[in-house]
């Protein structure tokens, strides 16, 4: 058990000795979330117009639309 403990030491620093000691990260700063708002208030606030659609999404009989 020695010799295992002995061994794990020694490679331990041979590869702190080749890649470096690791070093602490920094501490991660946690940014404070923006509010978050919907179409409709960000067209109330920033004077823009809001649109909404309210179709159904099918295609009309006729197929896609017109081609020119």
């Amino acid at each position: 058990m020695a010799n295992l403990v002995k061994a794990g030491m020694e490679g331990f620093a041979l590869l702190d000795d080749y890649y470096g000691r690791p070093r602490r990260t920094d501490k991660q700063v946690h940014q404070k979330k923006q509010v978050e708002i919907n179409s409709k208030k960000a067209a109330e606030i920033y004077g823009g117009v809001l649109v909404t659609d309210y179709s159904n999404g099918k295609a009309n009989r006729f197929g896609t639309g017109l081609k020119y």
